[in-house]
């Protein structure tokens, strides 16, 4: 019979962390576009700064509850089978995020330098200050997608190591091969 709390807690975390609410997104699209005032800027990146911390309390209730799940139940192969999918969704969109993501900042930077060389002091070090939020955002809302494909990757490690399939290595070679696996890819820059 399928063990359902470790199914409810992969689907869960399928939900809560392969598809974090788009959070900055919005705004960058709307900040290139020029839609929006300074002050309503201030007030969605205070906004998203409320979110992004409530996102990542939600990530951490999920690997919390995968993690006793694993615990206390039966692991079969197709948990780690899901595991996978979830490791390669996870890393497949932090780096589309981090594409993105790098484009849009560059689109608006360069919009805030020629606001800011037609505008006073005081608005354009609020233009610098908006930038630095926003990249800052930009920064924990991918690495919470790595830091969660990180923590995935050390539970099927460590399932796959209880159920006997740990790996044979036969040299130093296939030790930094199995190594490099287990570490996600470097985030791509976004500044």
């Amino acid at each position: 019979m399928p063990d359902a709390s470790i199914d409810l807690a992969l689907y869960s975390a399928a939900l809560n962390v392969t598809s974090p609410p788009s959070l900055i997104r919005p705004l960058l699209d709307r900040l290139v576009e020029g839609q929006l005032s300074i002050g309503e800027i201030m007030r969605r990146c205070a906004e998203n700064g409320v979110r992004l911390k409530a996102h990542l309390r939600k990530g951490e209730r999920t690997r919390k509850d995968l993690r006793v799940a694993f615990d206390l139940q039966s692991v079969e192969r197709r948990h780690l089978d899901i595991l996978e999918m979830l490791i390669a969704s996870l890393e497949a969109k932090a780096a589309r995020d981090a594409n993105e993501f790098h484009g849009l900042l560059d689109d608006f930077k360069m919009k805030a330098s020629a606001l800011s060389g037609a505008g006073s002091d005081a608005g354009a070090a609020e233009l610098e200050e908006i930038y630095m939020t926003i990249e800052a955002q930009v920064r924990v809302e991918i690495g919470e997608l790595y830091d969660v494909a990180v923590f995935l990757r050390s539970l099927r490690s460590r399932c796959s190591d209880d159920r006997g399939e740990k790996a044979l290595l036969a040299d130093n070679e296939s030790l930094k091969s199995l190594l490099a696996s287990l570490s996600p890819p470097k985030p791509p820059s976004v500044s």
